[in-house]
C-alpha cells in the first residue's frame, strides 16, 4: 500500500507497540520475538510513541533494530505531544517541546531519522502553524521523513492543510485514529476528508480492545488485565469505551455470523476495517506470540463475500442506530446511499 500521496510503500497492516515494556504488556524478549514474527510475515510498518510505557517501548524497539541491523527494512512511526515528564513544557505541540521530543525519541530508537512523526493529539494551546513549521524544519534536517497527525478532528486537519498550502510548508501525510465496527465515528468526516486530500488513514484498535475477538463475554471477569480485569468489576477503559447493550448485541450478532460461516471473528472485524474505502494500514497490538499468530492467521485469508455482506449489514445497522455518533459505511452494505438522519 502507498502511504497516502507519498511514494513510500507500507504493509497493509501495521504492528502497534503500546504494550511493550509495561506491567500489562510484554517484556523485551517477548517484544523482540513478536517483531521477529511480524517482519517474517512481511509487515514493514511499526508504530510507537514517546509516551508508551514512559519511553520504554521506543527503547525496546531501538535495541531490536540495533541488534539485527534491519532498521531500513521498516517504516518506523512514533509520536510526540503527550506528557513525558513533570515539567510544564514536557507536553504539547510547541516548537519548544517538539525539538526536544524528537531528539529523545531518536536516542531511544537508536536511529538517525523517524519515518513518520505523528502529533499524538491536537494541542489547542499551540497554533497549528507553529507545529507545522517545527516539523518542516525537522524534515529539512532529515530527522523526520513525513509528518502525521493522530486523534485530530476533521476541522483541525482542514485548517492545517490550509496553513500548509498558504505558507508552502510540509503537511500532515497520514492521520491515525480509533476505528472499528463498534467505534465507526471516523467515517463521519475524517475518512472522507482524508480520501479527498490523499492522506493515509491508519486506524488503531480495529478489534475494539479485544471486544471483536470474542474474548470478553457479557458476564464474568474481563480476561485482559490491561483493563483492570481478573476481577468482577468490569472496570477500566474497556467498560468506558464499549460496555453497553447496543455494542454487546452487535458483538453477539457478529459472533453468530462467524460461527455460521466457520470464520474467526477476528478475521471479520479486521477485514471490515482493512476493506473500508481509504484505509491504508490498520494497527494491531500483540502482547504474546499467540496473539500475533492469531492476527497473522486472520489476515492471511479472506472471509467469503456472503459472510462479509452479513457483517456489513450488522455494522450499518449498528451505525445507523446512532447516526450522529456512528455513521454508516459509505454506500451501506448493499452499496446504496445511506441517509444520515439527525
Amino acid at each position: 500500500m502507498k502511504l497516502g500521496r507519498t511514494g513510500v510503500k507500507v504493509s497493509n497492516i501495521c504492528i502497534g507497540t503500546d504494550n511493550y515494556g509495561n506491567e500489562f504488556g510484554c517484556d523485551e524478549k517477548t517484544a523482540h520475538a513478536i517483531l521477529d514474527r511480524a517482519l517474517e510475515y512481511g509487515i514493514n510498518f511499526v508504530d510507537t510513541s514517546d509516551s508508551y510505557s514512559d519511553g520504554r517501548s521506543e527503547t525496546i524497539i531501538g535495541k531490536y533494530f540495533n541488534k539485527n541491523g534491519r532498521r531500513d527494512d521498516v517504516v518506523l512511526a512514533t509520536k510526540f505531544r503527550s506528557r513525558v515528564g513533570a515539567g510544564i513544557n514536557d507536553i504539547g505541540a510547541s516548537r519548544y517541546h517538539i525539538v526536544r521530543a524528537v531528539e529523545a525519541s531518536l536516542r531511544r530508537l537508536q536511529t538517525d531519522r523517524i519515518d513518520l512523526y505523528y502529533c499524538h493529539s491536537w494541542d489547542d494551546e499551540t497554533p497549528v502553524e507553529e507545529t507545522l513549521r517545527a516539523l518542516e524544519d525537522l524534515t529539512r534536517q532529515g530527522k523526520i521523513v513525513y509528518p502525521g497527525c493522530s486523534n485530530f478532528p476533521a476541522w483541525v486537519i482542514s485548517k492545517s492543510m490550509w496553513v500548509s498550502d498558504v505558507r508552502n510548508i510540509c503537511r500532515f501525510e497520514a492521520v491515525q485514529s480509533v476505528f472499528n465496527i463498534l467505534q465507526p465515528g471516523l467515517a463521519m468526516e475524517v475518512v472522507p476528508y482524508a480520501q479527498a486530500n490523499n492522506m493515509a488513514i491508519v486506524p488503531y484498535s480495529p478489534l475494539a480492545s479485544g471486544m471483536l475477538t470474542g474474548k470478553h463475554p457479557r458476564t464474568g471477569p474481563i480476561e485482559d488485565s490491561k483493563f483492570g480485569a481478573r476481577d468482577s468489576r468490569r472496570g477500566g477503559s474497556l467498560r468506558n469505551r464499549y460496555w453497553d447493550e447496543p455494542r454487546l448485541d452487535a458483538v453477539d450478532r457478529l459472533a453468530a455470523v462467524a460461527q455460521k460461516h466457520g470464520q474467526p471473528l477476528i478475521r471479520l472485524a479486521l477485514q471490515w476495517v482493512s476493506d473500508f474505502p481509504g484505509v491504508t494500514s490498520p494497527i494491531f497490538g500483540a502482547r504474546r506470540i499467540d496473539q500475533i499468530e492469531g492476527i497473522i492467521d486472520a489476515h492471511s485469508e479472506r472471509a467469503p463475500d456472503d459472510a462479509m455482506a452479513e457483517v456489513l449489514a450488522i455494522a450499518d445497522e449498528f451505525a445507523a442506530s446512532n447516526p450522529m455518533l456512528y455513521p454508516p459505511r459509505p454506500g451501506g452494505a448493499s452499496g446504496r446511499p445511506v441517509e444520515l438522519r439527525a
